[in-house]
């Protein structure tokens, strides 16, 4: 059995059971990435050199390091349920990952965000109601995008994530400009129909407005390391820092970010240090006669 024929078997009987937005993310690795390299191999043909190759493939296409090692996670799961399913005997090659540190440090001053902000009103009215909202709500550019008008309650003023990234459903609050955004585009919106869309379709997530704001902000000019560089993302870490340097716990900023566990809410941990301070300090225990 080729590797093509695994994959259609794992797209009906695993993915299936995952988010649309999961599977089609899968399925765009397995077509631009995967496919070209291995799609014709046999499954018996796919040994630890024919790993190596495909991965020093994929690094050489420039892909984020972070690509990569879905692609190859993508390669491992695969061959797993091929084995599992008795498709071949196996065993999985080693497939040896990347190393690398992708976690973005970069988030936006109150002064950069405002002029962001009103660099995209005069490219793109929606994207700046987008990215308005995100400020103020920290949601994934897919759960934004895809955000339909029943998941906002006007009623207890919150925004309910029903399908994410970590498959646990959340409730935002949404605050004073958050409700205002969300009810502006209500009173347009058809319930089929994403909360944001233009002209009845819905918008691009790689569309070129927010970057050509970026652009003329100026924010990136001359910062080659990608973790310093303003994209999209930069507006969830923007809400996330904002919400720890204003003195939120970590906990509460972890749940409202919708992160599997604290450990990835830690990186912000910096930007409250007066916390702990703060929290040393409310002890004032004296062992002393």
């Amino acid at each position: 059995m080729k590797i093509h024929d695994a994959f259609l078997l794992y797209h009906d009987y695993v993915l299936c059971a995952t988010s649309s937005r999961s599977r089609q993310t899968e399925t765009g690795r397995w077509q631009h990435h995967i496919a070209p390299e291995l799609a014709a191999y046999e499954l018996e043909q796919i040994n630890a050199l024919t790993i190596a190759k495909f991965r020093a493939t994929l690094l050489e296409k420039k892909l984020a390091p972070q690509t990569v090692c879905h692609c190859l996670s993508l390669l491992r799961r695969i061959l797993n349920r091929a084995v599992e399913w008795g498709l071949y005997s196996g065993p999985v090659p080693k497939i040896r990952m990347p190393k690398f540190d992708n976690r973005r440090i970069r988030y936006l001053t109150h002064s950069e965000a405002a002029n962001l902000v009103s660099t995209l009103y005069t490219i793109s009215p929606i994207w700046a109601d987008v990215a308005v909202f995100d400020l103020n709500t920290g949601l994934r550019r897919g759960e934004l995008l895809s955000l339909l008008p029943s998941q906002i309650d006007l009623t207890n003023r919150e925004c309910h994530i029903l399908e994410s990234k970590t498959f646990h459903a959340r409730s935002i609050p949404l605050n004073d400009t958050a409700m205002n955004i969300a009810q502006k585009h209500l009173a347009v919106s058809e319930s089929a129909l994403p909360l944001f869309h233009a002209k009845g379709n819905p918008l691009n997530p790689y569309s070129r407005h927010f970057r050509e704001a970026v652009r003329q902000c100026g924010f990136n000019a001359g910062v080659s390391d990608r973790r310093s560089q303003v994209c999209f993302h930069t507006l969830r870490h923007t809400f996330a820092s904002w919400l720890v340097q204003g003195g939120v716990p970590l906990q509460v900023v972890s749940q409202l970010l919708g992160h599997a566990s604290l450990k990835m809410t830690l990186r912000y941990a910096h930007l409250a240090p007066s916390q702990h301070r703060a929290a040393v300090d409310s002890l004032c225990i004296s062992v002393l006669p």
